[in-house]
């Protein structure tokens, strides 16, 4: 996460000018561990995020669902299982808040933290399984950006 944080750094990722390019980034963490999402209001609030972005809800209705996200990810029961690989639906829900509220940072990394979560829990332990999510995370970031640049 280290080139990560220092490409936010960098070209000022969580300025206003930037909002745009973060929320489509952020857009794009959600996508990769959507089907992770467990709740209905959790998917509903994933599409309606999308909607948003392709200007099919009003501001009010997307600023009354930023609101709305952190409770529905708080009340996420996560798993009783041994394996613990229902946690990675929860940490998807907060990846998803995170998201919607334009939190690049805290969005990657726990859409990092969720896809390797769903490998097993054994899983998060290891920093290695989260190196492929952060690679694509930092070729996406790199692709908006230049997509920013041409036009």
């Amino acid at each position: 996460t280290c080139l990560f944080r220092s490409i936010v750094e960098k070209v000022g990722l969580t300025t206003p000018e930037m909002e745009r390019t973060r929320f489509a980034f952020c857009f794009a963490c959600a996508c990769r561990i959507n089907h992770l999402l467990e709740l209905d209001e959790a998917i509903s609030a994933y599409q309606d995020f999308k909607s948003y972005l392709e200007g099919k809800l009003t501001q009010v209705e997307f600023e009354d669902l930023q609101k709305s996200i952190f409770n529905i990810a708080n009340k996420h029961q996560g798993s009783k299982s041994l394996d613990g690989t229902k946690h990675s639906a929860v940490s998807a829900t907060y990846a998803l808040a995170n998201a919607m509220n334009g939190n690049a940072v805290a969005a990657a990394e726990y859409a990092a933290y969720s896809k390797t979560y769903s490998y097993g829990g054994y899983a998060v332990s290891d920093l290695e399984n989260y190196q492929e999510e952060y690679t694509e995370q930092v070729k996406i970031l790199k692709r908006l950006l230049e997509e920013r640049n041409r036009q």
